[in-house]
Parts: C-alpha cells; sequence; structure tokens
C-alpha cells in the first residue's frame, strides 16, 4: 500500500495562483517575514482523521483494496496585523485570493495521487500565527481527501 499524501502536498505546491507565494511540506517557512501572501502546509497537525477501510480481501501486501479518507491542514498568511490604514482596508484582497486558492485546489486535475480533494470546514478569517508566532490576517484550509489504494 502506497498513500500519494506527498504526491498531493507536491501537487498543491506546483499550483500557480497569481500573488501567492506556496511551499510545499519541506518548504515551511520558520516564519513568514517578507513571504506573504503565502499557503504552507500546517506544521502541527498536517495530516488529522486518517481513516483506513478495507474493500477487499486479500494479502495486506498485494491483493487487499482500502479506502484511505484524511484532512490536510494547511494555513494562508495574507499581511501582518495592523498592515493598512483601518486594518479591514485589505480584508477584500485577503477573501479574493483565499478564494482564489480554493477554487485552484478544488477544481485542478493536475493534484495527482488523490481521487477526490474537497474543503472540509468552512474559512475562518482572522489572526493566524506564522510557525514563529508572528501574527498574520488569513485563514487556515481543511481538504479532505480520497484515496483508493492497494
Amino acid at each position: 500500500m502506497t498513500l500519494a499524501i506527498a504526491t498531493i502536498a507536491n501537487s498543491i505546491a506546483a499550483l500557480s495562483i497569481s500573488g501567492v507565494n506556496i511551499k510545499d511540506v519541506d518548504q515551511i517557512p520558520p516564519n513568514a517575514d517578507r513571504l506573504e501572501p503565502v499557503l504552507f502546509p500546517e506544521p502541527l497537525g498536517f495530516v488529522t482523521d486518517f481513516n483506513l477501510t478495507r474493500d477487499s480481501q486479500g494479502s495486506n501486501t498485494f491483493l487487499a483494496k482500502y479506502t484511505v479518507t484524511y484532512n490536510l491542514h494547511y494555513t494562508f498568511l495574507f499581511a501582518p496585523v495592523g498592515s493598512g490604514r483601518t486594518g479591514l482596508d485589505l480584508y477584500d484582497d485577503m477573501v479574493g485570493k483565499a478564494f482564489a486558492i480554493l477554487d485552484a485546489i478544488i477544481s485542478n486535475d493536475a493534484i495527482t495521487g488523490a481521487v477526490d480533494i474537497q474543503p472540509a470546514e468552512t474559512l475562518d478569517f482572522g489572526p493566524v500565527p506564522d510557525p514563529a508566532g508572528n501574527m498574520y490576517i488569513g485563514c487556515r484550509f481543511v481538504f479532505q481527501i480520497t484515496e483508493f489504494v492497494n
């Protein structure tokens, strides 16, 4: 059995979204200084809700088929908290970029490894920390992945 988690993350990182810096699992920034807007895999809890269901009989290594579902978590940082004149003047641009990311991921057939990828939660916009604890306006994405493996 071979899961495609790394392949899916590579495929997401390879997407081209105007004005968004997309990072892979091996490129998670220690801080987001001068990288924003940036999308990267969540360093704590990247893969959650892992579920494996056996779909057929056979030996575990060669013949058995499985359906595997799990969630991948990504962090989107748009701009440092306090950027702009009023604090809300960047909100429209942030939401636009977030939905461009969402659209690119769920509508792109170039994301290899997954049978299905779809949003698992609603976007909750607000303050989000980078790995160093610096606060940015942004959101977190949770994508539910379905794979068929044997």
